[in-house]
């Protein structure tokens, strides 16, 4: 059902409007417009808005009116009588935005990923009308990798309260990959490859690279009750974005194909392989007689499978490689863009920008009127120069601090906090960071950043955030902050991520990084994130109501995380100088050991650092299949691939029970007998046969890492432990 049919049922009225806003480029007046009827008010209970309310603020449902005003050029809040507020705003969506304006400034209600907050929440009535800041037209959540990295193991509440979340925060374009893989069924029957589709499905875990055309096939074979599944939490994220005007992104069609499918034609690409060795699905010409009608059929397929046609599509060819043709990329844009239109008349291309794509071949062919750019940004440094430039094509400015949802206190203030792209011909901020459920002090600046057209106070942004999060911005609490957003949150240039914890690290003794292409360099003292652990541990004292928020425990428990992170650098070289001495080698071995053991303590307080809840979530997406999501999760966050290759640890998560059933025991292998470690005899099954095997330190890891998807180890459901003594000794 299309969003303006639905809104139509919804208000119960008819009539159609456009809304145009400001800073939108003429050119994309079709593809932009509110496809939504209206009236000048919204009314009963039962409307998206009043559920939107009832769902993320139960005490406040009844005391919230929605009014709709398509003149109006900025969504005001202002009083209902003595008892409620009336927020008017010219669309479904501005007003789902102004609410969540009202709750983060007004009536300091704090949601986020890491421990909601309501303890300085205080329902306000305005006594003069507020201007909610406008905002720009474009804003989009999720990088493909982000549905993977994060949003495999989110059960289906779990997404739709993310979408809530979205809405509240301004977004309008969200990217959907959930149910494609009933779209690849449907469409490779249609083009009489049914029998490839087995084992060219990917799990869910890794579909982010097999929409890109990365891999095929990683993870299965998907089983039909999965597919099902997914289908079923596809169309419910597109239902619950059209009702609150949201837009979904769903993938458009580039040519991609079973690698071993339709061999010999000479309209059919090899793609060779990606990273690790992984072959990448073939490709049909799009320049080819035979693309239109592919096309067509997979256009067909995703309509059928979600229910609606998009308005926005994504799809890039030669992501990370591949092996484009000399001297075709611009009719092949040309191809794929005119299936999109035939498809979907005045729809969206969204193309991503990173590292060399897209060509500027490649972008000769698209339509300026229906293409825009997402330029992912990994330079999060304060001087940074924002511009970009696409031959004429909009873009959207997507932050990007964050690769495999590895855990590490980092983020970019010097650069958000300036006018980011409002100056610089940007159309929209895009959330693209492959993990989004780490770091809440540097993303409630970013959603800051998108719904503020102002360059934001440091001291003011954090003494509010401090209030909300906590419930107190007392002096000390403040100042913390303050030391971090001054540190580990204001990075010198350009950088994958932060500096990774070497504990989650393939044992070495000289190493200084856990992943192959993360920046090892530690930009920030951490004598800073100490003292501010320590001034956060003198306010819980100070202030017993403060354990009483989840988002002051998550903090508190990150940054001794990190600290004990920064530790384990200074150990490990203290460790190797010793090798030779066994009694001080001894010491220095059990002193870095035990980092292991405080860090898994500490997290096991937090439910957001426990790897049963982790896999809890996914579980739930199994539709009753054992294991099939919760494996291939266990496995993403550890070596990745089924072998080790260069994206091991990638993902790598600072989780209690990895930290102490996973990392450790790699770490315990190898520091067992010092540096001269002898070969360690070790007996294994294999086919019902006790075997005794003996091996050296890099096998004895490999095992370890090998076994971990089927490991039985006890799992975490609920945080215990007593997080202030525990603080004490991390940060002592």
């Amino acid at each position: 059902m299309k969003a303006g049919r639905l809104l139509c049922v919804w208000m119960g009225i008819t009539g159609a409007f456009a809304l145009s806003m400001a800073g939108l480029l003429t050119g994309f007046a079709s593809a932009l417009s509110e496809r939504n009827s209206a009236h000048t008010e919204t009314a009963g209970a039962g409307g998206a808005l009043e559920n939107l309310v009832s769902r993320t603020t139960p005490e406040y449902a009844g005391r919230i009116r929605f009014a709709l005003d398509q003149a109006r050029p900025v969504p005001v809040i202002s009083a209902w009588g003595d008892r409620g507020i009336q927020i008017t705003a010219a669309s479904v969506r501005e007003c789902a935005r102004a609410y969540g304006y009202y709750l983060r400034n007004l009536a300091h209600v704090h949601l986020s990923w890491n421990g909601d907050n309501r303890t300085a929440a205080h329902f306000v009535v305005p006594r003069e009308s507020v201007q909610v800041p406008a905002t720009l037209p474009m804003n989009f959540a999720f990088n493909y990798c982000t549905l993977s990295y994060t949003g495999a193991h989110w059960s289906k509440e779990r997404w739709l309260k993310e979408i809530d979340r979205l809405a509240l925060n301004g977004f309008r374009y969200v990217l959907v990959t959930a149910g494609l893989e009933k779209v690849w069924q449907g469409f490779l029957a249609d083009i009489g490859a049914g029998d490839f589709a087995q084992g060219f499905l990917a799990n869910p875990c890794y579909s982010a690279w097999w929409n890109m055309g990365n891999l095929e096939g990683e993870g299965g074979p998907v089983s039909a009750e999965l597919v099902e599944s997914e289908a079923e939490l596809g169309r419910s994220l597109v239902s619950r974005m059209l009702d609150l005007g949201m837009e979904p992104v769903l993938q458009g069609y580039v040519g991609h194909i079973p690698h071993d499918c339709f061999k010999g034609r000479q309209d059919i690409l090899p793609q060779g392989q990606w990273v690790g060795g992984y072959v990448r699905p073939a490709m049909l010409r799009p320049d080819s007689p035979a693309f239109p009608k592919v096309a067509e059929a997979w256009y067909r397929n995703v309509r059928k499978v979600y229910g609606m046609t998009p308005t926005a599509f994504v799809g890039d060819l030669f992501h990370e490689g591949g092996c484009p043709p000399a001297g075709s990329l611009e009719q092949y844009a040309r191809s794929v863009q005119k299936a999109m239109q035939d498809a979907a008349p005045g729809s969206i291309w969204f193309l991503q920008a990173w590292a060399d794509n897209p060509k500027p071949e490649l972008l000769r062919g698209t339509d300026p009127k229906h293409t825009v750019i997402l330029a992912l940004e990994k330079n999060l440094s304060a001087d940074q120069k924002l511009s970009h430039h696409y031959h004429g094509r909009s873009y959207v400015w997507c932050e990007l601090a964050n690769f495999g949802g590895n855990h590490g206190l980092f983020g970019g203030f010097g650069i958000l906090e300036k006018a980011a792209g409002n100056a610089d011909g940007a159309s929209g901020f895009g959330l693209l960071s492959e993990g989004i459920e780490t770091n809440p002090l540097y993303y409630e600046l970013f959603f800051e950043r998108i719904n503020n057209r102002s360059v934001i106070n440091r001291d003011d942004f954090l003494r509010r955030t401090a209030l909300s999060r906590y419930g107190s911005n007392a002096p000390e609490l403040v100042e913390s902050l303050k030391l971090l957003a001054d540190s580990v949150y204001s990075p010198d240039g350009l950088r994958e991520g932060g500096p990774e914890n070497i504990l989650c690290a393939r044992p070495g003794w000289d190493v200084n990084k856990v992943s192959t292409w993360s920046d090892p360099r530690v930009f920030y003292d951490p004598e800073d994130v100490r003292r501010a652990g320590r001034l956060m541990l003198g306010a819980a004292k100070a202030d017993k109501r403060l354990m009483q928020s989840s988002g002051f425990r998550y903090d508190l428990a990150d940054v001794c995380r990190q600290v004990l992170a920064d530790k384990a650098r200074v150990i490990l070289p203290q460790c190797k100088a010793v090798a030779g001495d066994a009694k001080k080698y001894a010491a220095k071995r059990d002193e870095f050991l035990e980092l292991f053991t405080l860090t898994a303590d500490i997290l096991a307080t937090h439910e957001s650092f426990l790897l049963g809840r982790y896999l809890r979530g996914a579980a739930k997406r199994e539709a009753g299949v054992s294991g099939e999501m919760t494996r291939n999760l266990r496995r993403l966050i550890t070596t990745w691939a089924s072998r080790v290759t260069v994206l091991n640890d990638y993902a790598h998560r600072e989780l209690s029970e990895l930290m102490r059933y996973y990392y450790m025991p790699r770490w315990t292998a190898f520091l067992s007998n010092g540096e001269e470690a002898p070969a360690h005899e070790i007996t294994v099954t294999n086919n019902g046969q006790c075997v005794t095997r003996y091996l050296r330190d890099d096998a004895r890891i490999e095992l370890i890492e090998m076994s971990f998807p089927e490991a039985d180890i006890p799992l975490l459901y609920e945080p215990h432990g007593d997080l202030l003594k525990l603080a004490e000794m991390a940060l002592k």
